[in-house]
């Protein structure tokens, strides 16, 4: 609809009695929630009281963007922004495309196939990945409780998506595989935590976990006597398993196999992806956790998430 029949619309709304008000706003409403993306910006924009320039609560509307979403100005800087604003999808189009695109990550689409299926340029379905993933990779894990299982994964090395290789190339077969470490833990009320790692030494490993780990907890690990001088700096009680006797659980609680589990359906999902750049695995950890903490997700989890 163009701007002067919606001009024209909004001055026919006088004419209209309490009944017939009713009923528009009903359908109106009824409109809005069946859009879930206009749903969760419009949800964004009642509780939108501060500017994201200056923190100042001195707000007016200054009109609505071409996407018809409020735009406000802050009295106190005077400068203009909206509910989008400071999010990774500020400026990002097509949000009619927004919540197919979130569905086939649920789905593990590569990029590729997600451009393809939603006729979209490629650039474009490597940006909305990415923003989509830019707050699942801000939402981590601030602590872990309880019974705690620590362990580390190593991935090949990836350079996929670089220009330039910064080593010499290789021949399918030949040379020694770099593998990158990833640290992984998680508490038996679903916390888990993760960082890719430069090296697996003892340094990088406490700077993974030794903030996350609470007083009173339980941290079951392997062998790897980096966790063992964790556990004393924190006094926490200590389980370490598959160790000489071949231990995998004590006192029928105490065990990794949570931890191993969970590191086998992330590798598992990422074969589909053919190779991930290690500049990116983060993203990837993020988005498998995300889902594995909304497995009963609704069509716009990723979205709200974003917001």
């Amino acid at each position: 609809m163009k701007n002067s029949q919606f001009q024209a619309l909004l001055q026919q709304i006088n004419s209209l009695n309490y009944s017939q008000l009713k009923r528009l706003r009903h359908n109106t409403d009824a409109q809005i929630s069946s859009n879930a993306v206009g749903q969760a910006i419009s949800d964004r924009e009642e509780n939108l009281n501060i500017c994201p320039h200056c923190h100042s609560d001195k707000l007016s509307r200054w009109g609505m963007t071409k996407q018809g979403i409020q735009r406000y100005r802050c009295k106190a800087c005077s400068k203009t922004f909206n509910a989008l604003s400071g999010t990774p999808l500020y400026r990002m189009r097509q949000p009619e495309k927004w919540l197919q695109y979130t569905q086939l990550m649920w789905d593990g689409k590569s990029l590729r196939k997600a451009a393809s299926e939603l006729d979209i340029n490629l650039r474009t379905s490597f940006r909305w990945r990415h923003a989509f993933l830019k707050s699942p990779q801000n939402q981590g894990c601030s602590k872990l409780t309880g019974i705690i299982e620590a362990d580390e994964t190593f991935v090949p090395e990836s350079f996929k998506g670089k220009r330039k290789v910064p080593r010499p190339s290789r021949k399918r077969g030949g040379g020694k595989t770099i593998k990158v470490p990833v640290s992984l833990a998680l508490d038996r009320i679903g916390d888990i935590a993760h960082k890719v790692l430069k090296h697996d030494s003892k340094a990088e490993i406490e700077s993974a976990i030794k903030s996350l780990i609470q007083s009173g907890s339980v941290l079951c690990t392997d062998g790897n006597l980096s966790y063992k001088s964790i556990a004393n700096d924190l006094f926490v009680d200590h389980k370490c398993l598959i160790g000489l006797d071949n231990t995998r659980v004590i006192d029928d609680v105490y065990h990794i196999q949570t931890l191993n589990n969970y590191t086998m359906r992330w590798k598992s999902w990422m074969v589909k992806f053919h190779g991930v750049g290690t500049e990116y695995l983060e993203n990837y950890l993020s988005w498998f956790r995300f889902m594995e903490q909304h497995k009963q997700h609704a069509e716009d989890d990723f979205v709200r998430a974003a917001l």
